[in-house]
């Protein structure tokens, strides 16, 4: 019975037409999310976005609220050398030390990340703060990148610094609103 059920969905998926696929879907992205890329970070990352999010932290703290709690995506926290990690409600994550990973898959998340040797890889819709935090004159706060599909780590020279003043940049397009409904 599997075998026949599984030749029954590969006859309908070879029998679907190129033309009935988006465009976009051979780049394997939708075109209304974004994309952003660190590499190096030093300071405060604040991310407020619904889609994915992979990266890790040499030092420092990340605090994680899910803001979409009851659905089936979880956010996975983990550190080689971990100082403290607290729930600090049912939806909020706060975890601080050295060589942390975190992974957000699906779902809304706001995620604080402050500390050194931030990289990450996010891609779509939300709003992004990044605020560099040089210890002397002349520190390397980091490479980012907006919009562009570039990793900040294998291309820097196509990368912008991370700034010393706070910056905050929207990933994603906004959701144009219906007509006859106001915009939010």
């Amino acid at each position: 019975m599997r075998r026949l059920s599984l030749c029954a969905c590969v006859i309908t998926l070879a029998a679907i037409p190129a033309w009935a696929v988006p465009a976009w879907a051979g780049r394997g992205a939708d075109p209304e999310v974004g994309t952003l890329s660190i590499a190096r970070g030093k300071g405060l990352v604040v991310l407020e976005v619904r889609g994915n999010v992979l990266g890790r932290l040499t030092s420092g703290t990340i605090t994680v609220t899910d803001k979409t709690p009851n659905d089936a995506y979880a956010a996975t926290l983990t550190g080689k050398r971990v100082v403290v990690q607290r729930r600090l409600s049912p939806t909020k994550v706060f975890i601080r030390g050295q060589g942390l990973r975190f992974r957000l898959l699906g779902g809304s998340y706001r995620i604080a990340i402050n500390g050194h040797g931030i990289t990450l890889s996010a891609v779509g819709r939300g709003t992004v703060s990044i605020d560099g935090e040089p210890r002397f004159v002349g520190d390397d706060l980091g490479m980012y990148s907006v919009e562009s599909d570039v990793d900040c780590g294998l291309e820097p020279e196509s990368c912008t610094a991370v700034p010393d003043e706070p910056v905050r940049v929207k990933l994603g397009k906004a959701a144009e609103p219906e007509q006859g409904q106001p915009a939010r």
